[in-house]
């Protein structure tokens, strides 16, 4: 193919002995060994903007017995697995599109693409990266650069079934050889699928694949490694930020309530076994003539979520070492940075008026945010729906929130998914701890996290509803 194959513009060649060629990047370094002469040269004009094949193949030796093609393509093969290689198609002098390997899972190359319809992925998509359009997609090994525009009208032109021939007369100005290996190369890199005579692609045969939705399958690739490509990070990539985010919600000088505070020492001793609550739990969506009283919130508060200790420790980011506050608190939460925080929304509490409160974990109280507000009544009937149970029965919906500066601030690419799986652990919490005190607790699955935000006047960027638990005297 008419490509060129290149190393990220990052990655020097070196040669530290005649049959050894030495590629250094910022994270990473890789020797090349037992190199014939012939393989050493063609490897080394691999240092970017980098060479076409063909040009690389017709350096090698000529002969019937020759296998430096073999071996050339051998460690090209193996430069892409590893992220060192990329592949671009040109038209002239013009780049039109690179491939960047992603995933040790890449192989280069196909062969040349015959004239059957293909079809782009459904889970294939185009956003902007720094200042170029990149087609990536959670089916794939690599994402794709577009550096013309006329690769972009290529993309929407396979959003139906399309052949090379029909392709050529559609995108103008694109010889057919051109489309032949820009199709190749996409096709290569996973973004497109052909299509049988039946009209159906390989990607809608597939036995798992039509199950997922697109954003279920991109949220997974991308919060798990081996596939996105994104190189390992620092501790804390953005600590160039002022300082920061506080461990503890600053607190707003308005109502406050103080809860009970139970002994730990009375729990311990009169709890049923940890045994018998799991066995006992369960969702329950019923509840007593009687509400729940302030004392039993103030106490399933206290075992869910209160700060046990608070500290300062000094810690190394890629920007020398600063102070982070910590906590810790009767739940695991990822990297002990606890982003999560508790809003009970009141409809029925026993010694407590009806609104929207926010847990101060620290000082075991509550913050009233708001009284009784459309939005406060709309969370309700929205938990009511989600649970199957009247909104006039409910109780207490405790409304959990993330602060996700608190967590990206450390992990970055994957602080969502730390996020979740946290809330699945305090979810965890909060059922032992109810059925522990013979309450009806009831987590739900959904929530409108745009209505919370506008409930407590926060930025939606910054804090809003990531779960929702209901909680409420057993029948």
């Amino acid at each position: 193919m008419s490509w060129i194959v290149s190393l990220p513009e990052d990655i020097s060649v070196s040669a530290e002995c005649d049959e050894e060629l030495v590629l250094t990047s910022p994270a990473a370094r890789l020797v090349l060994k037992q190199l014939s002469p012939a393989s050493r040269d063609a490897l080394g004009r691999l240092a970017y903007p980098g060479e076409a094949v063909g040009r690389l193949v017709a350096s090698l030796p000529r002969t019937h017995v020759s296998t430096e093609p073999a071996c050339l393509f051998y460690y090209l093969r193996c430069l892409a697995r590893r992220g060192f290689l990329l592949i671009t198609a040109t038209a002239g002098n013009q780049r039109l599109a690179t491939v960047m390997p992603t995933a040790d899972t890449f192989v280069l190359a196909r062969g040349a693409v015959s004239d059957h319809p293909l079809v782009l992925s459904r889970f294939a998509y185009i956003r902007r990266m720094h200042d170029e359009l990149v087609l990536e997609s959670p089916l794939s090994a690599a994402r794709v650069l577009l550096h013309d525009n006329r690769v972009a009208l290529l993309a929407h032109t396979l959003a139906t079934p399309t052949t090379m021939t029909e392709l050529s007369k559609r995108v103008p100005g694109l010889p057919a050889e051109t489309v032949a290996s820009l199709i190749t190369l996409l096709l290569n890199s996973g973004m497109l699928s052909p299509v049988n005579e039946h009209g159906t692609s390989d990607e809608d045969d597939h036995p798992s694949i039509p199950l997922w939705e697109f954003h279920d399958l991109l949220f997974h690739a991308r919060s798990r490694d081996g596939r996105h490509g994104s190189p390992g990070k620092a501790p804390y990539p953005l600590a160039r930020r002022p300082e920061p985010p506080p461990a503890l919600k600053p607190a707003a000088a308005t109502e406050l309530i103080t809860l009970y505070r139970p002994l730990p020492n009375r729990l311990e001793q009169e709890d049923p076994p940890l045994a018998r609550v799991m066995e006992q739990r369960r969702s329950i969506r019923e509840y007593g003539e009687e509400p729940i009283t302030a004392e039993q919130l103030g106490e399933f508060l206290f075992r869910v979520a209160r700060v046990k200790e608070y500290a300062e420790v000094e810690i190394i980011t890629v920007d020398g070492p600063t102070r982070l506050d910590i906590t810790s608190r009767p739940y695991p939460a990822a990297g002990a940075l606890y982003e999560l925080e508790i809003y009970p929304v009141v409809r029925a509490c026993h010694d407590l008026d009806s609104g929207l409160y926010h847990y101060d974990p620290f000082h075991h109280r509550l913050r009233r945010v708001t009284r009784w507000t459309a939005e406060v009544e709309q969370l309700l009937e929205n938990a009511s729906w989600a649970a199957g149970i009247p909104a006039c029965n409910l109780q207490v919906l405790l409304v959990i929130t993330a602060r996700f500066h608190r967590i990206t601030w450390k992990y970055e690419d994957f602080s969502y998914s730390l996020i979740l799986k946290n809330v699945g652990v305090i979810y965890h919490g909060m059922y032992l701890a109810a059925t522990a005190m013979g309450l009806a607790p009831c987590a739900i699955g959904v929530g409108n996290s745009d209505l919370f935000a506008r409930a407590i006047g926060s930025d939606y960027y910054a804090e809003t509803s990531v779960g929702e638990f209901l909680l409420g005297s057993k029948p």
